[in-house]
């Protein structure tokens, strides 16, 4: 049976310097200063990296995190980084861009450094129409009600 490729769009991590004043330990921090989209070039900044070649999928079993996403008003690119040891001054490296919550919150929860940067507009777009094919409410359902239960039954529940 053959594969279905997953919708993919190609994005570049952009990554910024920023100089820490009054810290004893670290001259310098790293954070994801955004995302863009391949021939999409940002506006230089001072002290950043560009990282190329991420691809962004959407996946069927994403679908809930993508609408959480979608539908939060203000939809974010999640960017899994780590910094290099081996490098004097501790490089940054993207590993992961990420359009799900759930799947952030589960790269969160295993200590791993998650930055949330804004959704470029044709991003957006991109994923709502993913969200509107693809995402289908799990049905609630029916609780029972413990006051019909006998006290020995309430606290198998």
């Amino acid at each position: 049976m053959p594969s279905i490729k997953p919708p993919t769009m190609r994005v570049s991590v952009r990554m910024e310097k920023r100089k820490l004043a009054n810290n004893r330990w670290f001259s310098h921090q790293w954070q994801v200063r955004g995302i863009e989209m391949a021939g999409v070039p940002e506006d230089a900044v001072v002290e950043s990296q560009v990282f190329e070649g991420f691809d962004v999928s959407l996946y069927p079993d994403e679908a809930e995190g993508y609408f959480l996403n979608s539908a939060s008003g203000d939809p974010q690119a999640f960017v899994m980084w780590r910094i290099d040891e081996a490098e004097a001054e501790g490089a940054p490296i993207p590993k992961v861009v990420t359009l799900s919550y759930n799947e952030a919150a589960r790269l969160m929860d295993a200590q791993e450094k998650v930055d949330a940067v804004p959704l470029p507009p044709a991003m957006c777009a991109w994923l709502a129409d993913y969200v509107a094919a693809n995402y289908k409410p799990e049905p609630k359902k029916k609780r029972i009600k413990t006051s019909f239960l006998a006290p020995r039954d309430k606290g198998a529940l």
